[in-house]
């Protein structure tokens, strides 16, 4: 049996194979998209939706190994389902975290006690890894085969999400400039208008890359950088464009969108971030997930008076 790769391991290992992709000009978040709109990877038994840090790992699989089917099941998973995986094929990593109650403790190591004189307890989160299958490497399971759509055409509007900044209390403004940017002292949004981009589906990946920027105001999650402001090029602003670039992947994933990012130039400041902060990516994943979480509800929203 394979052994387990040690908590404090995970991390780095995770870290090394993103910056590796990253070296190699491969964005694990763009290029399923390229062709058809693949849905957000699930779990092939239960179908939930994997997010996150693992959306990344199993995309970054996908294109990999040209996969096309967006289930993962494990090994006992694909019996399951009534197939089996097939010999030699090796798994994609994953990880879940367990949180476990430990006791609290000062800098000397001695244990801190409550009013009652009760140790104090806190919550520390370990990660683990978990050994996942493409359904596609797997015999007996062809029965659970989608066929997915093509992307919708890159000169067809999506009205639905032209107002999905006014649900979220954001003014958006279109006008003839070379740049899109969201600016947190006035909380609205600026973009170019959708003729000068190359395609629309691009004008959406930009502006869903922006509404990720507008959920760090103080009035949604709060984020330090867009709360507190950071210095152009500073490693906090490359970690906060990292957040908007993941939120644009993941909510591309979600409206069947071509994901085409405009933010290359960040490419070297994201290699150094992650280089230096082997967890780095999984905060900015978990941030990201976050930004996915609030748009998605706003879009969910129903009756909403539109931004002025």
């Amino acid at each position: 049996m394979k052994s387990q790769p040690k908590s404090k391991d995970l991390y780095q290992q995770i870290t090394d194979k993103i910056v590796a992709s990253l070296e190699e000009g491969v964005l694990p978040w763009q290029k399923p998209w390229s062709v058809k709109a693949l849905p957000v990877p699930c779990n092939g038994e239960s179908g939930r939706h994997y997010s996150g840090i693992n959306l990344l790992l199993l995309w970054l699989s996908s294109i990999e190994k040209n996969f096309t089917q967006r289930k993962w099941v494990t090994f006992q998973g694909a019996n399951h389902l009534g197939g089996q995986v097939r010999a030699g094929e090796k798994s994609t990593l994953i990880i879940f975290y367990k949180q476990n109650l430990i006791e609290e403790k000062d800098d000397s190591g001695a244990v801190v006690l409550d009013e009652n004189g009760e140790a104090k307890m806190k919550t520390s989160v370990l990660i683990r890894g978990h050994h996942v299958f493409n359904i596609e490497q797997c015999e007996g399971l062809e029965a659970h085969y989608e066929v997915f759509e093509e992307t919708q055409s890159s000169n067809e509007a999506r009205p639905e999400l032209d107002v999905l900044p006014a649900k979220m209390g954001l003014p958006l403004y279109n006008r003839v400039q070379n740049k899109a940017c969201y600016i947190p002292s006035k909380d609205c949004i600026l973009m170019p208008t959708m003729t000068q981009f190359e395609s629309i589906q691009g004008y959406y990946a930009t502006l869903l890359h922006e509404c990720g920027h507008a959920t760090g105001h103080k009035s949604r999650l709060k984020r330090d950088a867009i709360v507190n402001g950071v210095k152009f090029g500073s490693p906090k602003y490359a970690f906060e464009e990292l957040i908007a670039e993941l939120t644009s992947a993941f909510t591309c994933a979600e409206f069947g969108i071509c994901n085409i990012s405009q933010n290359a130039a960040y490419l070297d400041s994201w290699i150094k971030t992650l280089k230096a902060d082997k967890k780095a990516i999984f905060k900015a994943s978990s941030k990201a997930r976050e930004a996915t979480d609030y748009i998605m509800q706003a879009f969910n929203q129903v009756d909403v008076k539109l931004a002025a």
